[in-house]
């Protein structure tokens, strides 16, 4: 007869769902990405690994009521997002938005997008993260970590923001509306998470937009000359391109070899006679400098793109002088 209450006793409690004792918890971090320049060609990536711990507390008969624990994982858009559309997710800074995801391993393919929650774009049960857990022996813990991956879009959304000369910091925020765990003991079967308990799931998605500028420019190559008794030209091409709202100034030193930016020198690299040289935005004109002391600076405000401007170069006339091979390097700064 005792034994026989016991057995009802245990049925009586199996049926009456999850033990009550029995409970799962989740540990988070956040999501950091390392600074990304505004005008970035390529993506970048951070990771995180949250934690899901559960513990048995029950015992009948020597063995645990629901060895099993099935854990349900659902992400939502996050704050600074579109409540709807998640792919891609956004973070933001005031008004400016900067598209990223969630991914549950590092292909990034668009079906390993982390979410499942009802209502957006990646409310398939499979970018859910389903697992379950089983507890062997007695009362105790089992813990589970959960690899995520993050990918911020170098695309052109990140190249529209309006960084101006100081770095934003962009966020989005996880938590009871946007991310959430379900949890469900059991003994057999495979029940739906939707039968347990809900916790949030709460995090932060971190990233720097720094101001940034690329600067290029090809070689001033002279066409050959035997005697410089008219003005030698040549051109070349200097592209730059800067972060948006982000003003600029490109300086040009005075060479290896000229004493100031207006008196610019190439050397015979046989020996040390020289040809003197300027180098300018237009034709003849002014000598590209620090715009001092009768010199030109290149300025202008970013916008994201890239844009292209023409160098001019001069030889003026002058005494010949031996030939060879004149050479001189220039460095130019772009300042920001």
């Amino acid at each position: 007869m005792k034994a026989l209450l016991r057995l009802l006793l245990l049925l009586g409690m199996l049926c009456c769902g999850q033990a009550r004792a029995d409970s799962c918890s989740i540990t988070p971090a956040n999501f950091v990405f390392p600074d990304v320049s505004s005008i970035s060609a390529s993506d970048v990536f951070t990771s995180s690994t949250f934690q899901v711990n559960c513990t048995w507390a029950d015992l009948s008969l020597g063995n645990l009521l629901t060895p099993n624990v099935t854990v349900c994982l659902y992400l939502g858009a996050g704050s600074n997002s579109s409540t709807t559309v998640t792919a891609p997710r956004t973070i933001g800074n005031g008004a400016l938005r900067v598209n990223y995801n969630i991914y549950t391993d590092a292909t990034y393919a668009a079906a390993k997008i982390w979410g499942g929650w009802a209502g957006t774009s990646t409310s398939s049960a499979a970018n859910a993260i389903v697992f379950t857990m089983t507890k062997t022996g007695g009362v105790g813990s089992v813990s589970q970590n959960v690899s995520l991956f993050g990918k911020l879009n170098a695309d052109a959304t990140l190249a529209a923001v309006a960084v101006g000369n100081t770095n934003l910091s962009f966020t989005s925020s996880f938590g009871a509306g946007s991310g959430l765990m379900q949890y469900v003991f059991f003994l057999t079967g495979t029940p739906a998470c939707a039968l347990g308990p809900v916790l949030p799931i709460s995090f932060q998605v971190q990233a720097n937009v720094i101001n940034d500028c690329n600067i290029s420019i090809g070689n001033l190559a002279f066409p050959n000359s035997s005697i410089l008794n008219s003005a030698v030209r040549t051109t070349s091409n200097l592209s730059v391109q800067c972060s948006n709202s982000t003003a600029y100034k490109i300086v040009f030193s005075a060479g290896t070899y000229g004493s100031t930016t207006t008196a610019r020198k190439m050397k015979n690299q046989a020996n040390s006679d020289q040809v003197a040289y300027q180098i300018s935005n237009v034709l003849d004109g002014t000598s590209l400098g620090d715009g001092t002391s009768g010199t030109v600076a290149l300025t202008g405000t970013g916008d994201g793109t890239s844009h292209s401007q023409t160098l001019y170069g001069l030889v003026p006339v002058q005494t010949t002088p031996s030939p060879g091979d004149y050479k001189d390097t220039i460095t130019a700064t772009v300042l920001f």
